[in-house]
C-alpha cells in the first residue's frame, strides 16, 4: 500500500513538471473582468540617463512616486536615482546595488488606488542572500480616517527571500501574506496578525529564471493570490477565526495602493554575504488592474 502511494506521488509531481510550461502561460482576468488600468512601461518625458548603451527614462510620474531613506528597516537605501529605477527597452527595471546598498521603492499611493479587482504585474525577479523583493498592496486611510499599517491592511501579492535560509532554497518559493488589525479597526487596540503561505516551482528551477505573473484577486469576501496558473493563497475575509469581523481594511471602506520594491537585509531574509551577485535587477514588463463593472 505504501508503495502504491509513493508511486501516485510521485505520478503527480511528475505531472506538475510537465504542466510547468511559463513561456507559454498568458494571462487572463476572466470574462467578468475589464481592463480599468494598465503600466506597460512605455517611454515617457525625456532621457534621463544612458544605461547599457540604451536611453533610460523615469517611470511615469503619473503613476509613481518614488520612496527614499531607509523604510521598513533592513539595509537598503531607497533612491530616486534614475540608476536604481529607470524604464528602457519596454521594460521596468528596478536596481539594487552593493555601494551603499541602494535600491528603489515606486509607490502609486495618491496617484493609482483602487478598490476590489484583480492587480497583475509580469516580473522577473532578482535572487541571492539577502535580496528581498516585494509586489505589494496598502490600504490609504490617512486623509479620511487618520488610520495607519496593519489596521489600514496590507496584501503582499509577492515576496521573495533569496538564498538558504534553515537550508531552504528561498529563490525558488514565493509567498503570499495579508496584514491586519486583529483587534480593532482603529488604532487602539492594535494587534497586528497575519496569515501566509508559499508555493515553490516544481521543477526545482529559481523564480529568476522566468518572468512569471504574479496576482492577486480581491473581492468584498476573500482575498485569493497566485502565479501564472497556480492559485496558492485564499482567504475570507468575513470571517477571520478569533479576530474581529468584520475586518474593515479588506471591506471596501478605503482603497489600496501598489508597491514594487527590492529590500536588502533584514530579519527575514539575513544580510547578504560573498555569494551574493551585484547589481540585481527585478524587471517588469507589465501591471495590470482589472474590475467587475
Amino acid at each position: 500500500m505504501f508503495q502504491l502511494f509513493s508511486c501516485f506521488l510521485a505520478f503527480l509531481l511528475f505531472n506538475n513538471i510537465l504542466s510547468w510550461s511559463p513561456s507559454n502561460f498568458t494571462y487572463n482576468a476572466g470574462q467578468d473582468y475589464s481592463l480599468v488600468w494598465e503600466d506597460d512601461f512605455e517611454n515617457v518625458g525625456a532621457i534621463k540617463a544612458t544605461i547599457n548603451g540604451a536611453p533610460a527614462y523615469a517611470p511615469n510620474s503619473a503613476n509613481w512616486v518614488l520612496n527614499t531613506g531607509n523604510i521598513n528597516g533592513g539595509l537598503q537605501n531607497y533612491t530616486n536615482s534614475i540608476d536604481n529605477a529607470y524604464v528602457q527597452n519596454g521594460q521596468l527595471n528596478i536596481v539594487a546595488y552593493k555601494e551603499g546598498y541602494t535600491s528603489a521603492m515606486l509607490s502609486s499611493v495618491g496617484l493609482r488606488e483602487f478598490t476590489f479587482g484583480k492587480f497583475a504585474a509580469k516580473i522577473c525577479l532578482p535572487y541571492g542572500q539577502g535580496i528581498w523583493p516585494a509586489w505589494w498592496l496598502l490600504g490609504n486611510a490617512w486623509n479620511k480616517y487618520k488610520l495607519y499599517w496593519p489596521t489600514v491592511g496590507e496584501i503582499d501579492i509577492l515576496e521573495m527571500i533569496g538564498g538558504r535560509q534553515w537550508g531552504t532554497p528561498n529563490d525558488k518559493i514565493a509567498h503570499a501574506t495579508i496584514h491586519w488589525n486583529n483587534a480593532s479597526n482603529a488604532m487602539s487596540p492594535l494587534y497586528h496578525a497575519s496569515y501566509g503561505t508559499q508555493w515553490q516551482t516544481p521543477d526545482g528551477s529559481l523564480l529568476h529564471n522566468n518572468s512569471l505573473v504574479y496576482w492577486t484577486e480581491w473581492t468584498p469576501t476573500q482575498i485569493s493570490i497566485g502565479l501564472n496558473e497556480f492559485t496558492y493563497f485564499q482567504f475570507n475575509t468575513t470571517n477571520i477565526t478569533q479576530s474581529i469581523n468584520p475586518v474593515d481594511a479588506f471591506g471596501g471602506k478605503w482603497p489600496f495602493y501598489m508597491i514594487l520594491n527590492i529590500a536588502i537585509g533584514g530579519s527575514w531574509p539575513g544580510s547578504p554575504n560573498n555569494s551574493t551577485v551585484w547589481p540585481q535587477r527585478m524587471v517588469v514588463d507589465w501591471i495590470r488592474v482589472y474590475q467587475k463593472p
